[in-house]
């Protein structure tokens, strides 16, 4: 999970949205959590788990677009270096087993196996 401190939220707000789409974003003042900025999805998700209402004007009227899914190996895919990781646990074989098994399944999924 993310923290922000609030005065450095304004400047990021754009940023901050983006983390909130993945996963929740603590905004601190004074070191105190003040608030916690997450997606409407994940808004609308805990509403109904509660089984509280869930208020119209949160309602999504499209997809977000720019959700990551959680990478199956556990990469971070936030952070632009991951490749750079991913491709050196590629050449000294990590993961072999795993991308072996995904591989297999997009060939299955497309026809080619």
């Amino acid at each position: 999970m993310q923290t922000i401190r609030s005065i450095h939220l304004q400047k990021n707000l754009g940023d901050v949205l983006k983390a909130a789409d993945v996963e929740a974003v603590v905004v601190t003042n004074r070191e105190q959590p003040r608030a916690v900025v997450m997606s409407a999805e994940e808004f609308i998700r805990l509403k109904t788990a509660a089984g509280e209402p869930i208020p119209p004007e949160v309602r999504k009227s499209r997809p977000t677009l720019h959700r990551r899914p959680v990478d199956p190996l556990g990469y971070d895919t936030r952070d632009p270096s991951y490749g750079v990781q991913m491709a050196e646990d590629a050449l000294n074989g990590r993961h072999r087993e795993e991308i072996e098994k995904e591989i297999d399944r997009a060939m299955s999924r497309w026809g080619m196996r």
